[in-house]
Order: structure tokens, then C-alpha cells, then sequence
């Protein structure tokens, strides 16, 4: 059955509240977990994916003049906001135990748009194999992420919402340079 069928017959609360939670009686019990496992992976891989060609979009559809732009000197230009909505690799060494590599150097993708699409979506690249070669079991782990310990599945939401989160101060950027506001990546 395809995700998007499990998805619309459980929902993702659903999915996510079950995974891990109950007891595991029976063989059948195992399968069925680790069936809802993959389907959070097969999830998470769509939403990094569609993620990067968001940012992508985001990164490539400002004016050039307005890469180093702030709104005020007390926030990020739009190039440092656009690195930091798809830097979901701060939660890296938590998700995959290793530190990620650098995409380029920073004066070089925060004054060039191509440079910083790119390096925007060697970062995405990055984690998509990450993910793609994970255990569906791996996904229930217990790993240390901000002083705790959380399931890995709940990282990887974590640096979705995170990037979510960062993008939306993007809006103002745009608006205040009159230009649309690329369209999100709903599915």
C-alpha cells in the first residue's frame, strides 16, 4: 500500500503517536510497526525532497540586489535566512551521527543566487541519501538532540518544522522587494 493510501487511512497523528507505543505481543505486531516505520521514511524522504525545491525556488526567485538585504540590522539578510530555513543540518549528527560537510563558502553562496541555490540544495541532497539509507527500525532509535533523548523519526520533524518555521520570515522579504512569494511544495 503507498504511503499517501496510509496516510488517508490513518493519518499522520496517527502514525506518529503509534510508532513505538504499543506493546509488541506478536510477529504480526512487528511487521505492522516496522510497516509504519517505513512509512514515516518514505514520509520524511518526500518532505526533504520537496523542501529542497522549495528553498531552491525561494533562493533563486529574489532580485540580486536583495540577497544581502535585512529588514533591519538586528536580523539576518535574505541569503543568511534562506541558509538557515534549509540548514536542517544542525540536527545532522543526531539523525545520522556525523557531522555534515560544508556546501561552499559562505561570502561566495550569500552574494551569488545560483551559488546559494546550489549549496541550498547540496545540503537537501545531503540528508535525502541520509534518510533514503536508513532502517525503518533505525527511525525509533532514541538518539540525543538538544539535551534529551528523542526518537530519530521525531528529529527529522523537528528540522522539517524548523525549516517551515524560518521560510514563513521569508514572506516579508519578498513583499518588500514586490515579488511573489515562490509557491509551496504541498505534495
Amino acid at each position: 500500500m503507498s504511503f499517501s493510501r496510509t496516510l488517508g487511512r490513518i493519518g499522520l497523528l496517527a502514525l506518529i503517536a503509534t510508532i513505538g507505543t504499543a506493546p509488541r505481543p506478536t510477529v504480526a505486531q512487528d511487521a505492522a510497526d516496522e510497516a509504519q516505520l517505513g512509512a514515516m521514511q518514505e514520509y520524511l524522504v518526500n518532505a526533504f525532497e520537496r523542501f529542497k525545491t522549495w528553498d531552491v525556488s525561494i533562493a533563486l526567485a529574489i532580485p540580486d540586489s536583495a540577497l544581502r538585504w535585512a529588514p533591519n540590522p538586528d536580523v539576518r539578510d535574505f541569503g543568511e535566512q534562506v541558509v538557515h530555513a534549509a540548514n536542517n543540518l544542525f540536527a545532522a549528527t543526531a539523525m545520522f551521527g556525523e557531522q555534515p560537510p560544508t556546501f561552499g563558502d559562505p561570502e561566495v553562496i550569500l552574494a551569488d543566487k545560483q551559488a546559494l541555490a546550489d549549496a541550498v540544495a547540496g545540503a537537501y541532497d545531503w540528508i535525502i541519501e541520509r534518510m533514503k539509507g536508513l532502517s525503518a527500525e533505525s527511525l525509533a532509535e532514541e538518539v540525543t538532540f538538544f539535551g534529551g533523548t528523542r526518537p530519530r523519526w521525531r528529529v527529522c520533524t523537528f528540522a522539517l518544522e524548523h525549516a517551515m518555521w524560518t521560510r514563513g520570515q521569508l514572506v516579508p522579504y519578498f513583499h518588500a522587494h514586490g515579488v511573489p512569494v515562490p509557491q509551496q511544495q504541498l505534495f
